[in-house]
């Protein structure tokens, strides 16, 4: 369809009122019609624009036997406060399972094939983008994060990193010179990755290295000294960072919030409150909450100094914002961005690995307070034993 033409009143489809031509997008039933409406013209795309998209959650189903079964599963944030998770079909080649998002890409692989490598599919406009085989990762299967620096459609060179579990060492990928370079990092555990300001962050538990880059490609992974100093009396030291006696830091995140880099930290053996309003969500059957299954989360501001060196501050409230987490991504998101979620929470996918689908909203004013949905990977009855999540992570799509 063009939007040149116009009857005698010389007016044609780009004459059509804004309010109209969003009125119509939002009736859309799916991702392909909506990118195909903004491709109509410029007044169409900027019609839609206007239109808020919501997060999605995206996993991979796995077989009776805990194997990837190569399907993905998909829901997505209901703009309708209350309505909770809903699922819909995404637009994911068959057979491809789920390892990570970045930038509107799904980073997918073929459980099939051998060599594995990854495959960035934009859910939206359908584009694929294949990469190469990473050759030293001893256990590909335990892939969990890949980060982008770019859109790989929009720019002109791009790069990518890669990290596997236990985190043995990461994966740098050049656009410029089509082949992934190891960098070794060693963490035990999940290590959180970002693009931010033009350089890609690593942190692991209150460590911060950066990825040092020259001449388009990654060397080495340095770690940012750590300055001490009085910072609303939280702490700066490694060990007042580390959680108390027996919780224990299950993941870590870098997240580019508000211009900010925040570094969050999620914990475990903690007892929520199951008396906060679940109004509007599906929850577990009996309602019940059980403390090793329970999370509490801690952030901190990266604060830059003159001298390159860093200091973590303590974050008591987000504001307007809201952090979604998963171990193989993470993003902020605000009302104004997307008017459902919820400001000043955490929207946590919990117990990754496990064959089952919590996600649990936590309130940064109050840790003990949550609410809480469970959902099964292919919208079956809840509790079915038949299949489960090999891997779940949020999804924000870029249109």
């Amino acid at each position: 369809m063009a939007c040149g033409g116009g009857g005698r009143g010389g007016t044609g489809w780009s004459s059509l009122p804004a309010d109209l031509l969003l009125a119509v997008f939002a009736l859309l039933p799916s991702d392909a019609d909506r990118s195909r409406f903004r491709a109509v013209c410029a007044a169409w795309a900027a019609a839609a624009a206007a239109w808020r998209p919501g997060p999605w959650l995206v996993g991979s189903r796995t077989d009776r036997a805990g194997r990837g079964g190569g399907a993905v599963s998909s829901f997505w944030l209901s703009p309708t406060p209350g309505a909770g998770l809903l699922p819909f079909a995404a637009n994911v080649p068959a057979g491809l399972e789920y390892l990570s998002s970045s930038r509107g890409y799904l980073a997918l692989s073929d459980p099939t094939a051998s060599p594995k490598a990854i495959v960035l599919v934009n859910p939206v406009t359908g584009r694929r983008v294949r990469l190469p085989p990473i050759a030293f990762f001893k256990r590909w299967l335990d892939v969990t994060t890949v980060v982008l620096s770019a859109d790989p459609a929009a720019a002109a060179e791009w790069a990518a990193v890669a990290v596997g579990f236990p985190t043995t060492c990461l994966a740098y990928y050049s656009s410029t010179t089509g082949a992934w370079a190891r960098l070794d990092f060693r963490a035990q555990g999940y290590a959180g990755v970002e693009h931010y300001n033009g350089r890609f962050y690593v942190a692991f538990r209150s460590q911060i290295c950066v990825c040092e880059v020259v001449g388009g490609d990654a060397t080495a992974v340095i770690p940012l000294e750590r300055a001490d100093g009085a910072d609303d009396g939280d702490g700066s030291d490694d060990e007042k960072l580390l959680p108390p006696c027996g919780r224990r830091v299950v993941e870590t995140h870098l997240v580019d919030c508000g211009g900010q880099l925040l570094l969050v930290s999620v914990h475990d053996d903690v007892v929520y409150n199951s008396d906060d309003d679940m109004a509007g969500l599906a929850v577990d059957d009996e309602g019940i909450s059980y403390a090793g299954d329970a999370r509490a989360v801690e952030v901190h501001r990266v604060e830059w100094l003159g001298d390159g060196a860093v200091r973590l501050v303590r974050v008591a409230d987000l504001g307007w914002n809201a952090l979604f987490l998963g171990r193989n991504r993470a993003f902020a998101l605000s009302p104004a961005e997307f008017p459902a979620c919820r400001a000043n929470c955490i929207y946590l996918v919990d117990r990754q690995g496990h064959p089952d689908g919590v996600v649990r909203v936590v309130d940064m004013e109050s840790q003990w307070a949550r609410r809480e949905e469970t959902i099964c990977p292919d919208d079956g009855p809840r509790g079915s034993s038949s299949a489960g999540w090999a891997r779940r992570g949020w999804f924000f799509p870029n249109y």
